[in-house]
């Protein structure tokens, strides 16, 4: 029964709202930053990102509604809030960064921009540009170094096959070490 209230309520919203598939709630009293994303889905999902949480809702659910709410409440006991960011690199530390590993790697960025990302760390376009997350300023230095490097190989290992591997290992002997201590950071997803 409730599913089939469900089903017409979802028909009544999708016809009459307009709405952008993602919203951005405002900082909660402790400061926790949700991003709630409206996704063809059955079910809701919370996960932590550099940035904050990220919640997945689906398209036909508000985001204010009793159900969202309660989920992201129990969403956010199970994860614990994210540790207070505390910047220890700034933009311009992780520009310098880029430059001496490409100086090393023998590479050249077309481009190096820092910016917010909500699902990854960092990106390698096919034209050359480097995109990092400005959530690693508030990652330890070696972590932040992981990152830049991995991208900078990109520049001549597309993929994450064998030859980009080892040439992270040349570059970075520990790389492994620090992806997961990179992943410990975000500690896991309710589903």
């Amino acid at each position: 029964m409730r599913s089939n209230i469900l089903r017409r309520l979802a028909g009544y919203v999708r016809g009459r709202s307009a709405r952008p598939h993602y919203a951005i709630m405002p900082p909660m009293p402790d400061q926790i930053s949700i991003r709630i994303h409206h996704q063809k889905r059955r079910g809701m999902a919370m996960k932590r990102t550099p940035v904050g949480l990220v919640v997945f809702l689906p398209k036909w659910m508000r985001s204010d509604s009793p159900q969202a709410q309660a989920f992201i409440a129990e969403g956010i006991h199970k994860l614990g809030a994210p540790p207070p960011r505390e910047e220890t690199l700034t933009a311009g530390d992780l520009r310098r960064m880029v430059n001496v590993w490409a100086q090393v790697l023998n590479v050249q960025p077309a481009r190096v921009q820092i910016r917010t990302m909500y699902r990854k760390w960092g990106s390698c376009s096919s034209k050359g540009t480097i995109c990092l997350n400005s959530a690693l300023c508030s990652v330890p230095e070696e972590l932040a170094e992981y990152v830049v490097v991995h991208e900078l190989v990109h520049l001549t290992h597309f993929n994450h096959g064998r030859e980009f591997k080892a040439a992270m290992t040349r570059a970075l002997p520990d790389w492994r070490e620090r992806e997961l201590a990179l992943t410990a950071l975000l500690d896991g997803r309710v589903d």
